[in-house]
């Protein structure tokens, strides 16, 4: 692929985020494709990709999911992305409905013409989890 291709694919996904569809989010994803992360382990194809943003909507219905300028390298894409919430569903447990959750991570995606092949995120979960209220941690 081309770097203007990619950039195309980029820009419609962070759109497709914008929109807060996790069908148009999900339709970005190669049918076969791959979507890794703490939180998910390993899911794929489309369809369970798309379970996936589903869920994190649900529990946080006006998510916003920002990154900054990617690494292009070839098909491999690289780039530091922020996520804010606010707690309105079910996660993981017995989140705290209210609680504002932001959290900051990296991604690397494998591009294709069919869209992303494999896209792996990593990031403080167990982090996530406690500011969320579904993780109880004693003081020392």
């Amino acid at each position: 692929m081309t770097r203007p291709e990619i950039e195309s694919l980029l820009e419609e996904h962070h759109a497709a985020f914008a929109s807060r569809d996790p069908a148009r989010i999900a339709a970005g994803h190669a049918p076969d494709g791959t979507f890794e992360s703490p939180a998910a382990g390993k899911v794929s194809p489309r369809d369970r990709i798309e379970e996936i943003y589903r869920y994190w909507f649900a529990a946080f219905p006006d998510m916003i999911f920002d990154w900054g300028p990617p690494i292009i390298d070839g098909d491999r894409v690289a780039f530091f992305w922020t996520f804010q919430g606010t707690v309105a569903g079910p996660f993981f447990g017995d989140a705290r409905p209210g609680t504002r959750v932001t959290m900051i991570g990296a991604a690397e995606y494998l591009m294709s013409p069919d869209g992303i092949v494999s896209a792996r995120h990593v990031f403080d979960f167990s982090g996530v989890l406690v500011k969320a209220g579904a993780l109880k941690i004693k003081p020392s």
